[in-house]
């Protein structure tokens, strides 16, 4: 199924099935309705427990994908060169201070978490899931400061999502964001490796958030 938003969507979950949408009862259905090793097993059980065991398994498949958008994007930005080569020039000059213009470009973050699904202490079967975001992001222009990423001036960009289960894909979604004139980042993220930042430092690997994302793999072209 593909949807398109017309907002931005703070996380991946609320792109996918959109805002306030029981994203859980969806992935249930999928998982359900699906031809696999995993359903072929659900069945052998009392349906009482099949239908216990896919509603608790889906509701942690949920949360395992409710990651922030911005999370993903900030943190991929970590392997731009432009970005990196600022860090390091202001971290080696204190007080300065360096705005990179950034080209069209694309990060991509990709993630693949599972969910064991155990009926009486017995592993019954494992639910595979694939989350794939692509970031297509239009000219802008970062500040940076001390090694931090401190600001986001005006850009936009294209973010599309991808979930799978089982290795099939089974929902898509796509959002256009369009920057503020200005996006300030505080108290900054870190475009290095945290040992190259002083122990005293008030700066932090995540995007101000409620909940920081989960770990991820990522790759930029």
């Amino acid at each position: 199924m593909t949807t398109t938003a017309t907002a931005s969507s703070g996380t991946a979950l609320g792109l996918l099935f959109g805002p306030g949408a029981n994203a859980a009862e969806a992935i249930a259905r999928q998982i359900t309705s699906a031809e696999t090793d995993l359903d072929r097993a659900l069945r052998r059980l009392p349906e009482a427990t099949r239908k216990a065991a896919v509603r608790e398994a889906a509701a942690t498949a949920a949360g395992l994908l409710d990651v922030r958008l911005d999370g993903l994007l900030l943190a991929g930005w970590r392997l731009h060169h432009d970005l990196t080569g600022a860090a390091r020039r202001t971290l080696a000059s204190p007080g300065s201070m360096e705005l990179v213009d950034l080209i069209r470009h694309q990060v991509t973050a990709a993630q693949e978490p599972s969910v064991a699904v155990l009926v009486d202490g017995r592993q019954v079967g494992t639910i595979q899931l694939g989350l794939t975001v692509e970031f297509d992001v239009s000219a802008l222009v970062a500040g940076i400061k001390a090694g931090l990423l401190v600001a986001v001036h005006a850009g936009s960009c294209d973010v599309t999502a991808a979930l799978a289960i089982q290795g099939a894909q089974v929902q898509t979604a796509s959002t256009h964001v369009d920057l503020p004139a200005v996006l300030t980042v505080s108290p900054g993220i870190r475009l290095l490796p945290a040992e190259d930042y002083p122990a005293t430092r008030p700066a932090t690997d995540q995007p101000p958030a409620d909940q920081p994302p989960r770990p991820y793999s990522e790759r930029m072209s």
